[in-house]
C-alpha cells in the first residue's frame, strides 16, 4: 500500500504541475502561488496518507462482523444489545465528522493565505528590509497562524472526542451484551468462566477495529476536503492550444491572423480587435507601440494565452519565445542555455558570440559552470536577458517571439545582438521568422515589415520607409519623442547617434518639416513610463569584475542529520504539550490496565472453582496466547 500511496502522490503532483503550466490568465488571477503549494503538499500527501488505511476500511468492519456472529453463536440473541450499542456511535461520529471538515476547510483556507503571504514577503525581502517593515509583517504572519492554530485546536478536540468515544465502545457493548444476556434468561443464563472469558476475547477483538474507526474517519474527512479543492483546482479553465501547423494557401506565409479579437478572459471585453496581420516565413518583423498599446498582448495572443473570441489564427512552425523578464533557473549558466539538450558544441560556441556572452564567461567566475542562484541572482538584468535569448537561439525554432529582449542592454551590445543574432542580414536567426517587440528607434529600418499597435489595433503595418512617408501612427510617435526630449534634453550634453539617425531618416522623407536637432541624452526609461513615444532606454552595464579564485558553487550544500531520534527530542514534544508526569503516568495506568485486566479476571474465576495452581499457570498462558 506504501507503493501506491507513492504512486498516487507522484501521479497527482504531475498533473497539478501540468495544470500550473497550463492555466489560463483569468485562472493565474484566482491561484495564488501559496494555495498552489499546498496542494502539492499538504493535500497530496493526504491521500498518500489515506492509501495505509485502505485496508482497514474493510478489515475493520470484517473483523467487528465477525466477532459479533462469534458472540451471537455464543450468547445468542443478547448479542443486539451490543450491536445496537454500536449503531448508537454511528450518528455521533457523523456529527464529529462534519465538524471535523468544516474546521479543517477553514484551515486549509488560512493555509493558503499565510503561504501566499510568506510567498510575497519572500519575494521583496529587500524591500521590508530597508523600510523596517519586519514587525509588522510578523504581526500579520502570526495573527494568521494564531487563526489557525486556534482551528487546530477544535480539531485536535474533535479527535479526541471521537477516540474517547470509540475507546469505550467496547466497555459499554460487553456491559450492554452481558446485560442482556443476564436479563433475557436469568435461570438458564450463567456467566460462567468459560462463557465470559471466551466473550472477553471476542470484546477484545472488537477493540482494534473500533479504536480504528475514529482514525480512518480523520483520515476520510481530511481526504475529503483535500479531494474537493483538487477537483477545483483541476477544473480551472486552460490556455488556448496553439493552432496546429496548417498548410496556408500561400506557403510564403508563417503567421496569419484573420479578424480575430481577443480577450483576456471570456467575460472581460475585447483587448485586441480586429486583427489582421500576415507575416511572411523568414521575414524579421518589429511590434511598436505606445506603452500599453497591446504590443506583448499580441504575442500572448498569437501564444494561446489569450481567448480568442472571433476570427481565425494560423501558425506554421515550431515557436520560440523570449519574455520581458527572463526566466532563469537555479542551475550553471550552461545548463540553463541547454535546457535539457544535448550539447553541440559547434552550436554552442555560435550562440555564445552571437548574444554577446563570451566577454562575461571570461569574467565570470567558473565561466559556463557558474552556478546561477535563485532567479538569477548573481547576475544583471543584462546578462539574464541574453542567456534567455542564448537559450531560445539554441532550441533551433522556426518562428521566435522576442518581446523586447534588447531593453536591458547597453547600446553597443544591442547592436551586437541585433547584428549576430537577430538582423536579416548576417544573424543566426536570418532564415527564421522572427517577431521582435522594441522600443528602439535605430533598428526598425533593418526589418522587412513593421506593425504599430493603437489601443488593442493595427494601425498601421508595412516597410519602415512606407509608414515613414504615410505621416501615420509610426511618425507621430517619433515626433513626440523629440519634441519631449527638446523640453529635458542638457544642451551641453553629446548627441544621441541613434536618434540622430532616425530623424535624418525622417527629414530626408520628409523636407517640408523641421524637427528640432536636439542633445539626445543616453537613454532613459522616461519614455517607458511617460507612455508617449518609443524610444531607446537606459541598458544595464553587462561587465563584471573578474575574480582569481575559480567558483562554481555558490549556494552550500545543506546539512542532513542521519540516525535514530533522540529522546531529547520527545522530550520537548512533551514539554511543548505540558504536564510530563500526569501524561505518563496516565499512559502507564492505560496499559497496565489493559494488560492485567484479563488475567485479574481469570485469575479471579479459577479461584472462585478451587482450580490447582497448576492448572491456573496453564490458564494463564493459554488467555496470554489469546
Amino acid at each position: 500500500m506504501f507503493r501506491i500511496g507513492m504512486n498516487v502522490r507522484s501521479i497527482l503532483t504531475s498533473s497539478i504541475y501540468k495544470k500550473a503550466l497550463l492555466l489560463s490568465s483569468n485562472a493565474r488571477t484566482k491561484r495564488t502561488i501559496g494555495e498552489i503549494v499546498n496542494l502539492m503538499t499538504v493535500d497530496i500527501q493526504r491521500f498518500q496518507d489515506m492509501a495505509s488505511w485502505i485496508n482497514f476500511m474493510w478489515s475493520a468492519p470484517f473483523q467487528v462482523i465477525l466477532s459479533l456472529f462469534f458472540l451471537f453463536q455464543l450468547l445468542g440473541i443478547s448479542v443486539l444489545a451490543g450491536l445496537i450499542c454500536l449503531v448508537a456511535f454511528i450518528p455521533i461520529n457523523a456529527k464529529l465528522s462534519l465538524a471535523m471538515r468544516k474546521y479543517q476547510q477553514k484551515q486549509m483556507t488560512l493555509k493558503d493565505e499565510r503561504l501566499k503571504l510568506m510567498n510575497e514577503i519572500l519575494n521583496g525581502i529587500k524591500v521590508f528590509k530597508l523600510y523596517a517593515w519586519e514587525e509588522s509583517i510578523e504581526d500579520r504572519i502570526l495573527g494568521i497562524r494564531k487563526k489557525e492554530l486556534q482551528l487546530l485546536r477544535r480539531i485536535a478536540y474533535v479527535n479526541a472526542i471521537s477516540s474517547i468515544t470509540w475507546s469505550c465502545a467496547p466497555f459499554l457493548v460487553a456491559v450492554s451484551t452481558f446485560t442482556a444476556y443476564l436479563l433475557l434468561d436469568p435461570a438458564n443464563n450463567v456467566l460462567t468462566p468459560r462463557i465470559t472469558f471466551v466473550a472477553l476475547s471476542y470484546f477484545n477483538i472488537l477493540r482494534f477495529p473500533l479504536a480504528m474507526f475514529p482514525m480512518i474517519g480523520s483520515q476520510a474527512v481530511q481526504c475529503n476536503v483535500s479531494n474537493k479543492r483538487l477537483k477545483t483546482f483541476l477544473a480551472e479553465d486552460e490556455l488556448e492550444p496553439l493552432p496546429s501547423n496548417n498548410s496556408f494557401g500561400d506557403s510564403s506565409l508563417s503567421i496569419s491572423l484573420r479578424n480575430a479579437s481577443f480577450s483576456w478572459s471570456e467575460e472581460e471585453p475585447l483587448f485586441l480587435k480586429n486583427l489582421n496581420i500576415e507575416i511572411k516565413r523568414g521575414s524579421l518583423v518589429a511590434v511598436v507601440g505606445r506603452i500599453g498599446s497591446g504590443k506583448s498582448s499580441l504575442l500572448s495572443a498569437i501564444l494561446g494565452e489569450m481567448y480568442c473570441k472571433s476570427g481565425t489564427v494560423e501558425i506554421d512552425g515550431q515557436i520560440a519565445y523570449v519574455p520581458q523578464q527572463a526566466w532563469i533557473q537555479n542551475m550553471s549558466l550552461r545548463e540553463n542555455i541547454l535546457f535539457g539538450n544535448t550539447l553541440n558544441k559547434q552550436l554552442y560556441d555560435v550562440v555564445i558570440d552571437a548574444c554577446s556572452l563570451q566577454q562575461d564567461l571570461d569574467s565570470l567566475p567558473g565561466g559556463d559552470s557558474i552556478e546561477i542562484g535563485e532567479k538569477g541572482i548573481n547576475l544583471s538584468g543584462g546578462q539574464k536577458q541574453r542567456i534567455s535569448l542564448a537559450r531560445a537561439a539554441y532550441l533551433d525554432r522556426d518562428i521566435y517571439f522576442l518581446d523586447d529582449p534588447l531593453s536591458a542592454v547597453d547600446s553597443h551590445v544591442g547592436k551586437h545582438i541585433f547584428d549576430k543574432l537577430i538582423g536579416s542580414k548576417n544573424g543566426l536567426l536570418k532564415t527564421k521568422t522572427r517577431v521582435l517587440v522594441t522600443h528602439g528607434l535605430s533598428f526598425l529600418k533593418y526589418c522587412d515589415q513593421i506593425i504599430v499597435v493603437k489601443d488593442g489595433q493595427v494601425t498601421e503595418s508595412g516597410s519602415y520607409h512606407d509608414l515613414l512617408k504615410s505621416s501615420g501612427e509610426l511618425s507621430e510617435i517619433i515626433e513626440e519623442y523629440v519634441l519631449k526630449q527638446q523640453s529635458t534634453t542638457d544642451t551641453n550634453e553629446e548627441p544621441d547617434d541613434e536618434i540622430m539617425d532616425v530623424l535624418d531618416e525622417l527629414e530626408k522623407i520628409h523636407p517640408e518639416k523641421s524637427l528640432p536637432r536636439l542633445s539626445a541624452r543616453r537613454v532613459t526609461s522616461e519614455s517607458e513610463t511617460s507612455g508617449k513615444a518609443v524610444m531607446p532606454q537606459q541598458k544595464e552595464s553587462t561587465t563584471t569584475i573578474p575574480q582569481k579564485k575559480l567558483i562554481t558553487k555558490i549556494i552550500e550544500k545543506e546539512e542532513v542529520f542521519t540516525g535514530k531520534v533522540k529522546f531529547g527530542v520527545y522530550l520537548e514534544y512533551l514539554r511543548a504539550v505540558g504536564l510530563i508526569s500526569l501524561t505518563f503516568f496516565l499512559f502507564i495506568c492505560c496499559q497496565v490496565y489493559l494488560v492485567l485486566l484479563p488475567i485479574f479476571g481469570l485469575l479471579n474465576g479459577l479461584i472462585r472453582q478451587k482450580r490447582s495452581r497448576k492448572e491456573i499457570l496453564v490458564s494463564l498462558l493459554r488467555q496470554n496466547q489469546i
